[in-house]
């Protein structure tokens, strides 16, 4: 049930150690971004999903853009997920009562990744941590469970500017769902 905090924190991770293909940028380095709630669902039952995360923690409370953020998970996958891994994201901002898909930019965004993979190649080496304990970074992600004990990193810019977003990540490998998942935050 708390794939999507993973999939919400990969994306944290892999913006602080670079990946070539995606753009950087931040919002105001100078004003500190805050995450004031948040609340993520699963798009699908449980017994459907092959990617199940569980438990998924990360802090400090309150977390802070830019700022360290700490992440622990253990991940089960129920069956070996391999490329190409197809993601649609869709994300939107709240602009007064509607909801306005903020559109794909330099990769950021509501995106369709054709082989979410192929991103995940380009990393070169998994952070210290995943590869301390063995949790992969990079596809494939063989069957069996991964955990990562609470792990620090530093988040070096604010990703989004203040208010409401929601998200909703939707993996599949051919005709195989990996996951869906959808989260509703709050930053101030």
């Amino acid at each position: 049930m708390q794939s999507a905090v993973l999939v919400v924190l990969v994306a944290l991770v892999s913006c602080t150690i670079g990946l070539p293909n995606v753009r950087r940028f931040s919002i105001d380095e100078k004003k500190p971004v805050q995450l004031k709630s948040w609340k993520f669902t699963n798009c699908l039952p449980t017994s459907k999903e092959v990617m199940i995360a569980d438990p998924v923690t990360f802090g400090p409370d309150p977390l802070v853009f830019p700022g360290p953020l700490s992440v622990a998970f253990t991940v089960n996958f129920t069956a070996d997920v391999d490329s190409p891994l197809k993601t649609s994201v869709y994300l939107g901002k709240k602009v007064g009562s509607s909801w306005v898909k903020v559109p794909c930019i330099g990769q950021i965004g509501s995106c369709t990744y054709d082989d979410l993979c192929d991103i995940l190649s380009t990393i070169g080496e998994c952070p210290g941590p995943f590869s301390d304990n063995g949790v992969p970074c990079m596809c494939p992600f063989k069957k069996g469970s991964y955990t990562l004990p609470t792990s620090n990193f530093d988040v070096e810019s604010a990703i989004f500017p203040p208010g409401d977003y929601h998200g909703q990540a939707n993996l599949t490998m051919g005709a195989t769902v990996v996951g869906c998942y959808n989260v509703l935050a709050t930053f101030g």
